[in-house]
This record gives C-alpha cells, structure tokens and sequence, in this order.
C-alpha cells in the first residue's frame, strides 16, 4: 500500500496543475451527484435536459426540486470550488423552485423542511448562502428536539443580487431587483420591496437600487410574480 501511494503521489506531482484542479473538482462533482437523491430533481424550461454543475452540488430529500435548464451551480475561480453545496427539500411537501439563469456560487446551503423556497429568474448568488423556510427545530425550551411546525415560504424575486455569506430566514420575501448585501441576515418575515438594497443583522433596507444611468429605479417595468403551489 506504501508503493502504491508512493507511485499515486508521483503521478500527482507530475501532472499538469490546471489539469489535475479540473480532474479532481470533477470527480468530487461526479460523487456528490452520485449520492444524490436525483429521482427528486426536475429539469423545465427549454433547451437539454441536463442539470449545470461546475463545483459538487448535492441533492437530498423526499420532496422537489425543480431548476431551470439554464440553472447553474458553481463558480470554479472562486473560493470553496472543493467545497459542497447542499440543496435539501426535506419532506414529501417541499419544494425547491429554480428560475432561468439563475447563478449559485460556491457552498449555497438550501432547505425547504414543508413550505417551500422560490428564487426568481436571473438571481446572482454570492459564496455561502444560507436559505431555508424552517428553523429546523421548534424553539421553545423542552421541545428543540421537535422540527419545526410552521414553515413558511421564502420567496425571491427575478433580478436578485445576493452577497457572500446572507443567511435568509422562514417566511422572507425579496422583490424584484433587490441587493442584499454580504453577511446581511435576512430575519423571519421580513419584506423587502422591489429595488431595495438591504443590509445588516438584523436586515434593513438602507437603500434604492440605480439603473445603469445612475437613476433610482422606482419607475422600472414590474414583473408578475408568482409563488410555487
């Protein structure tokens, strides 16, 4: 066995950089989804049916997961390209719902735990993302062992920008268009209104989104939003 790894480490050594990062980053890709629970994942929209991994992603639960064809989960020059993202849809009820063009970079955790998580078309997603719509236990003393009873739907609009490290909570809802700022905690129930900039923890909205001409946005074409059965 000492031979063995002796000879691995060998070949390791003298491969091309560039060429041993992308191998490795694909095996780990090729094992996670193996280990998926990949009857739960649904492919709509146009174009191949084919689910975009560039970093591991991992898909577990009993409930759904839907995403969109143009999906895409990874960013490989970015930090934590080894690391694994976690999408759960924890319960025959949940619902994971992923619009167009959506982009995830690296280490997203998503659970739906009986409610659901909806992200709109065009959604930008920074590195280490935390969305769920349950607090996973209950919170009164004596019963943290139980999971949570009340779920509530997380809902994230089209055209949403979303910094390093946010962490959104059950029952949030992000208009159309928003930022939310890095290490931001969006808390229970917190509303924000298309074109916000939301920052801090707890979150508020310090702010109005500019159009590309340096202009408050508030007169910008509205999108119909709908949220997932």
């Amino acid at each position: 066995m000492k031979k063995y790894f002796e000879r691995l480490t060998a070949k390791v050594l003298g491969s091309h950089p560039p060429d041993l990062e992308s191998m490795v980053r694909g095996l780990l890709i090729q094992y996670f989804f193996h280990t998926s629970d990949r009857g739960r994942i649904e492919v709509v929209g146009e174009g191949r049916r084919s689910i975009n991994l560039l970093t591991p992603t991992q898909f577990k639960g009993a409930g759904r997961i839907v995403l969109a064809t143009t999906t895409v989960f990874g960013v490989p020059r970015s930090p934590g390209a080894y690391g694994c993202s976690y999408i759960e849809s924890r319960t025959p009820g949940s619902l994971i719902q992923i619009g167009a063009g959506t982009v995830f970079n690296n280490r997203a955790f998503i659970l739906s735990e009986g409610a659901s998580v909806s992200f709109g078309e065009r959604v930008l997603v920074g590195p280490e993302l935390h969305v769920a719509d349950s607090n996973s236990h209950q919170l009164e003393l004596g019963q943290r062992t139980q999971p949570d009873a009340k779920p509530l739907p997380v809902v994230i609009g089209d055209d949403v920008f979303i910094g390093s490290r946010v962490t959104i909570l059950k029952g949030a809802r992000i208009g159309r268009g928003c930022v939310i700022s890095a290490g931001t905690v969006v808390t229970p129930n917190f509303e924000a209104p298309e074109m916000s900039i939301v920052a801090g923890n707890p979150c508020r909205i310090v702010g109005r989104v500019k159009d590309a001409a340096g202009s408050n946005a508030d007169n910008s074409p509205r999108n119909e939003q709908h949220e997932p059965a």
